[in-house]
């Protein structure tokens, strides 16, 4: 076996240009400064790719910045309606400011709702993810698209979100920007890919890296969390990358924005102040008031829940009590604890704090079946034998009845 000597001589090549010996690891010559072929097409690519960014990312972003203001504005509003909110609001504040509805919205045409609800959030927790991520996200597609284009697109990713939550989750009430920041992220990941041709690849592809996991994580989070209104999510990020299929990105040599651009930025605009304009003739929520700034918001939901969960726990006692008085094991006895039960739930029933429409529906309902019950309950004390089954098949009638109204009921809830 042959073994080659190790040797520490440096290696030397002769430069083009002036034909003097030169390190051979150099980019440049040592003499007279020449590029070497490869390292000079390095250098005109890093300088391509610098001349772009630069192009690009020192363009000002105050759209961006305007809707961070609003979001923070019409959040410092609400809690001067209904007090300072960590993770939830009073849903009558949510109401009254314009959060996506569907009875609202289908029976009563407030379809404004679907544009003031991108600027609505449920706690300052809520408010503060959200901008951040409208502040990260914002900047760069403002910065690419213009900020006339980045209008449009805010409005109309967040548009359809909303009108992804009205068809796949029309319980809840549901408000955020949410919808458009997914939908900022769809038209990142579709821009890297649509011009992956034209870019400089170490954009491209740290776009690719960094937009694809956050889409993935928040989808996986939003699924597995109840609470998350997933459809606006995927509704706001399939818009922005069909949008971004079609509108055109802000190329570096171009330095006004054309009028069609500008046209749509000035119309949506407008429907976004014409929006809150119908929010505020509209709105019908607690007063306005400085010193609630320093109070927490009042637990009206909450409340709410209670006194329905009461009445229905007391309207499910007075079904025992039937049974029991049904089969002769208490006989009156059995009567008159479930008509007493029967009251204690109307009682409670009654006291609910208001909610909006729905929730009064459900109210009515309850109260209903406890006034079936407690008729039930009085026919069985003054019925003979040959009755007791039609009040029976009456009874079971009634729980089924229930039964529907609570699977109906606990999805509703749900949606707050």
């Amino acid at each position: 076996m042959t073994l080659n000597p190790i040797t520490s001589e440096p290696q030397f090549r002769e430069c083009p240009v002036c034909g003097n010996p030169t390190p051979a690891a150099s980019a440049a010559c040592a003499h007279c400064g020449a590029l070497y072929a490869d390292a000079e097409m390095a250098a005109r690519e890093a300088a391509t790719e610098y001349h772009f960014l630069s192009a690009l990312f020192t363009r000002p972003n105050p759209f961006t910045m305007i809707f961070i203001g609003i979001n923070v504005g019409v959040f410092v509003l609400m809690s001067m309606a209904g007090g300072f909110a960590t993770t939830s609001v009073d849903p009558e504040v949510l109401r009254g400011f314009g959060a996506k509805q569907n009875n609202l919205i289908a029976n009563q045409h407030q379809y404004w709702r679907l544009i003031t609800s991108i600027f609505i959030h449920i706690g300052v927790i809520h408010l503060f993810l959200n901008n951040y991520a409208l502040w990260i996200i914002g900047q760069e597609i403002e910065q690419i698209y213009g900020s006339a284009r980045f209008v449009v697109l805010y409005l109309l990713t967040g548009v359809i979100g909303s009108l992804g939550s009205y068809v796949f989750n029309p319980h809840a009430t549901s408000a955020g920007a949410s919808g458009a920041i997914f939908g900022l992220f769809g038209v990142m990941a579709t821009f890297a890919f649509k011009y992956r041709r034209e870019i400089p690849k170490t954009l491209s592809r740290e776009i690719r890296r960094r937009v694809l996991p956050v889409i993935a994580i928040n989808l996986a989070f939003g699924f597995s969390v109840r609470i998350v209104d997933n459809a606006a999510h995927i509704g706001g990020l399939l818009a922005g990358i069909a949008l971004a299929l079609a509108v055109p990105y802000m190329r570096p040599a171009e330095k006004l924005t054309p009028f069609f651009w500008r046209t749509l930025q000035i119309i949506c605009l407008a429907v976004i102040s014409v929006s809150f304009v119908s929010a505020f003739r509209n709105y019908s929520g607690p007063q306005l008031a400085l010193s609630n700034l320093a109070r927490r918001p009042a637990p009206r939901l909450t409340a709410y829940a209670e006194r329905l969960e009461e009445g229905d726990r007391l309207l499910v006692e007075s079904f025992r009590s039937f049974d029991e008085a049904l089969d002769g094991r208490k006989g009156t006895a059995a009567v008159n604890q479930g008509i007493e039960s029967v009251e204690q739930g109307i009682r409670a029933v009654k006291s609910a704090p208001p909610i909006n429409p729905q929730a009064d529906q459900y109210v009515t309902r309850l109260l209903d079946l406890m006034a079936q019950q407690k008729n039930l309950l009085s026919d069985l004390a003054q019925t003979n034998s040959a009755n007791r089954i039609n009040l029976r098949q009456a009874e079971e009638a009634l729980i089924a009845s229930h039964n529907r109204f609570v699977s109906d009921f606990e999805e509703w809830l749900r949606g707050f």
